[in-house]
């Protein structure tokens, strides 16, 4: 299918797309409405693409990608002076960009459309690829991040032997059997063991005040959230992107009562919060933060997981998802992995090294400091697997 036949139409804002093309757009969490939140934010060294795509006038694919100007605190290098110093050199001088297809911020929601109904699989492998090719020529990256792929596109870039692939690339999540109620059918369903773990650490949390923040509250709250956030993603090595205190406000706007925020107060002051989306029946975990000098004598990690599995099944979700990072923890509540296809080429000597850090980063987190658990009595799984 020659590429000359496409026509690629790249706009820097979902406003300039035509409305015509994006009344047709449906993804299970609306693809649209989740990238808006990233540009309404204004977040900082990121650059929005959305390429349209015709063939002969008429719109077949709709694409957006983002392009990460790469910093020195995207690293964590506190305990590396040296490497911290030749990286911030390198940065300085070369100013290496990263090219994302997909979306940095969301990982449940697939970064393109077909806009025409029964396209054969080798025209959707065909799309995709030519206008993955324009964006790397029109933007000059100094990589290229396939995020979230599907498993009909992984299929055809490992044939195509260009990408490199990400190792174990694992989201967490648990199934919520429907006769789950409450929290405390979770605890009946637990193994001895893992149920005294659990109450142990609910026990530290009972002096906390759990307040569902409106959008007042979220922007009443806004900055300390900003801060709160911070001081857990500041502990990875790596961030690629690094949000502030209108992400959240625009979530709340933008998704309304399906974005469920939570504030954790001692006494009166704010030392935690959470985040969700609700889809599909699924409460999925978007960001948390929380006081790393509170987070000892609380448990502040472990609670905010118990109470995210508590709100999923008061809202009669079929599944919580928690996510990447932190597997150990997760396995523990109960999680299994879902293993996910994201991919990377290289350009450039410096974003090179950003992404061997990456590499290491997941490999390390995910691959090899954890192991799946078994944490409920036998009726859970023969339950689950119905």
């Amino acid at each position: 299918m020659p590429s000359m036949s496409y026509q690629f139409l790249v706009y820097n804002s979902i406003h300039q797309v035509p409305e015509t093309c994006l009344i047709k757009v449906h993804t299970p969490c609306n693809l649209m409405r989740t990238i808006d939140v990233v540009e309404k934010s204004g977040i900082e060294n990121i650059q929005n693409y959305y390429v349209l795509v015709e063939e002969n006038g008429e719109p077949l694919f709709l694409a957006y990608y983002q392009l990460l100007s790469v910093i020195p605190k995207h690293f964590n290098l506190s305990h590396r002076k040296v490497q911290k110093v030749a990286l911030s050199l390198a940065l300085r001088i070369v100013k290496p960009t990263l090219l994302i297809a997909g979306n940095l911020f969301r990982h449940d929601t697939l970064f393109y459309q077909y806009l025409k109904p029964n396209l054969d699989e080798q025209k959707t492998v065909d799309l995709y690829q030519q206008t993955l090719a324009h964006m790397v020529q029109y933007t000059n990256a100094s990589g290229v991040f396939l995020k979230d792929v599907d498993e009909t596109q992984a299929t055809a870039i490992k044939q195509g032997n260009q990408y490199i692939e990400m190792e174990n690339d694992i989201s967490m999540e648990i199934v919520l059997p429907e006769y789950w109620t409450s929290f405390a059918d979770y605890e009946k369903a637990l193994k001895h063991k893992y149920l005294q773990r659990c109450r142990k650490t609910r026990k530290s949390f009972t002096d906390i005040r759990i307040v569902e923040f409106s959008l007042e509250d979220i922007q009443k709250n806004s900055t300390l959230m900003e801060a709160l956030y911070l001081q857990v993603s500041q502990k990875q090595l790596v961030c690629m992107g690094i949000l502030n205190d209108s992400f959240f406000v625009e979530l709340k706007k933008s998704f309304g009562d399906d974005y469920k925020v939570f504030g954790y107060f001692q006494n009166d002051t704010l030392i935690a919060f959470s985040s969700a989306i609700l889809h599909q029946q699924k409460y999925d975990m978007n960001y948390i933060g929380f006081d790393y000098h509170a987070n000892q004598s609380h448990q502040l990690y472990f609670n905010i997981l118990f109470h995210c599995l508590e709100m999923a099944i008061e809202t009669k979700c079929t599944a919580l998802i928690l996510g990447r990072t932190a597997l150990e923890a997760k396995a523990i509540l109960g999680c299994k992995p879902d293993y996910r296809y994201s991919f990377y080429k290289l350009r450039n000597v410096v974003v090179h090294w950003f992404f061997t850090m990456v590499s290491s980063y997941f490999k390390e987190q995910q691959g090899e400091k954890w192991k799946e658990r078994h944490p409920f009595k036998s009726t859970y799984y023969h339950s689950s697997a119905e």
